[in-house]
């Protein structure tokens, strides 16, 4: 590799072969200051969306690998030319904007001849949906949100946390308020609705497709929202992104993007910590079914088709309907509703009652032929999560030059056996001298792969059925492997043995087991 600043490094984190393409920073490109001069002051890439100013175009990178781009073939990142049309073609979709009341009005599937939006909801695809009390005015609002229960088995002394006049309440003096056994008001009178206005509705051709873009006038917030819709030319997953600026208004409210889809008889999947629970069947008894909070992917199918949609910002969802406060015992679905839930004030805690300031929401969505498939949704979910491009200068400290212009560091299996993490062995306390090459990756948990002779790597196996694992050589020659516990400790069960160049490892159902790999050479 050469050290000149005329490439660039673009890493793919994930196990498998990916296409990547999309914004790169300018601090990427053109870095402020060199490593070569001690005073430099260096550039963090995430500054701001506005330093996005190149546009990589769709590049092949291996699985937990890398490519290098000549940085020639990047574009800049702007002045795209735009109208106002309702509707965008691509060869997979056709879709029609909601001009009066912002997001999606319809959604054609080519490939699956089928309609997406379901056109009798109350709200568009991607429709902001503002709730709040119906009246907000009076003493202590949250009251008709929450009351603190009434004395029993949880709590006998009663009312551990009512206000002095409720206790007075409860105690005879006031006979109009009625201590709950429940503290969660299952039917609270709730005011609902969506954008007073579409101020403005663009739609840019780019280079990877459509980029639509609606600014809504939403009353409650402190600024209007930018919603935002990416329509890859290829392809077959949507992105819609929504931004806008919370107030300081301390009265009960929450924020949700709706997401009413065409699907008869919906069943719902949430991914929980790398395992898929289907809402209702595999959720122990007395588990919350008002609300559900995913990992990185929330499924809505049937037997036929559904919808994966990817969460990576925003982990809060509702099935069905708005249902805070519900306390549903069980949990039914009668249409293929989706709810975004964003931001709210609702929580009776130690949570400030107003939270201002910027707030991001990113869904992603990816329709499919079929019914529900675990390893297919996993694939979904971590792809969302590493949507944006991971781009550093060639000439960055820490990359080998004799590496070759493009490789995977190790070849690793892909779901339904998941990777939650790699890391390097020192990461726990044990220190290890470098391996020549390792360059720096980001493991799919967040964990950061530096320099080491040793690393960890999590194996996952997110399905129902037992399976083997292979975890096998790239760039870097393994020289041996061995079972360790979770925390990295030795175990009775140590070396592996090499089957084919590659090393394996038998998995139970659900089983979670770390291999530790040692590595050829040093620095």
């Amino acid at each position: 590799m050469s050290d000149a600043y005329d490439r660039v490094l673009v890493a793919n984190p994930l196990p498998w072969a990916r296409t990547v393409s999309g914004p790169v920073s300018k601090y990427a490109v053109h870095p402020r200051g060199r490593p070569d001069d001690d005073l430099s002051a260096r550039h963090w890439q995430d500054r701001s969306i506005n330093d996005d100013a190149f546009l990589l175009p769709p590049t092949d990178v291996p699985g937990y690998g890398y490519a290098v781009v000549p940085t020639e073939e990047l574009r800049s990142n702007g002045g795209w030319p735009f109208d106002e049309r309702r509707v965008v073609e691509t060869d997979t979709y056709r879709i029609t904007f909601d001009r009066d009341r912002g997001g999606i009005a319809g959604w054609w599937d080519k490939r699956l001849d089928c309609e997406w939006v379901d056109e009798e909801a109350d709200y568009p695809l991607a429709g902001i949906v503002r709730e709040r009390l119906a009246d907000p005015h009076g003493e202590r609002p949250r009251d008709r949100l929450f009351r603190a229960p009434s004395a029993g088995e949880d709590n006998p002394d009663g009312l551990w946390n009512a206000a002095p006049d409720l206790v007075e309440a409860e105690a005879g003096t006031d006979t109009s308020w009625e201590s709950p056994t429940w503290g969660y008001q299952t039917d609270w009178h709730a005011e609902r609705y969506g954008p007073e206005q579409v101020i403005r509705h663009r739609v840019y051709r780019t280079p990877l497709g459509y980029d639509v873009r609606q600014t809504l006038a939403v009353e409650g917030l402190a600024s209007a929202v930018d919603l935002r819709a990416v329509v890859p030319r290829e392809g077959a997953e949507v992105v819609l992104e929504a931004t806008w600026e919370e107030s300081r208004d301390t009265l009960p409210a929450s924020t949700y993007l709706a997401f009413p889809f065409a699907l008869p008889e919906p069943r719902a999947h949430v991914d929980v910590g790398g395992q898929a629970v289907r809402s209702g069947v595999d959720q122990l008894p007395g588990s919350c079914r008002d609300y559900f909070t995913a990992q990185r992917w929330v499924e809505l199918s049937n037997d036929h088709r559904g919808v994966t949609v990817g969460c990576p910002l925003n982990p809060m969802v509702q099935f069905g309907g708005f249902r805070f406060g519900d306390h549903n015992r069980e949990f039914a679905l009668d249409r293929a509703l989706l709810l975004g839930w964003v931001t709210t004030n609702y929580y009776n805690t130690n949570f400030r009652a107003h939270q201002p300031g910027r707030v991001r929401a990113r869904y992603h969505l990816r329709p499919h032929d079929g019914p529900f498939d675990e390893a297919r949704a996993h694939t979904a979910g971590a792809g969302a999560e590493h949507a944006i491009p991971l781009v550093q200068p060639i000439a960055e400290a820490g990359i080998n030059p004799a590496l070759p212009e493009s490789g995977s560091l190790l070849d690793l299996p892909e779901p339904p056996v998941l990777i939650p993490f790699i890391r390097p062995t020192r990461a726990i306390g044990i220190e290890t001298a470098p391996v020549a090459g390792v360059g720096v990756l980001t493991g799919g948990s967040g964990d950061t792969v530096t320099d080491g002779r040793e690393l960890d790597i999590g194996l996952l196996n997110a399905s129902d059925e037992a399976r083997t694992a292979a975890v096998g050589p790239g760039v870097l020659d393994i020289a041996a492997a061995r079972i360790v516990g979770l925390l990295g400790e030795d175990t009775p069960e140590r070396s592996l043995d090499a089957t084919r160049d590659a090393f394996e490892v038998d998995l139970s159902p659900r089983e979670l087991r770390v291999v530790r790999l040692s590595f050829e050479g040093g620095a």
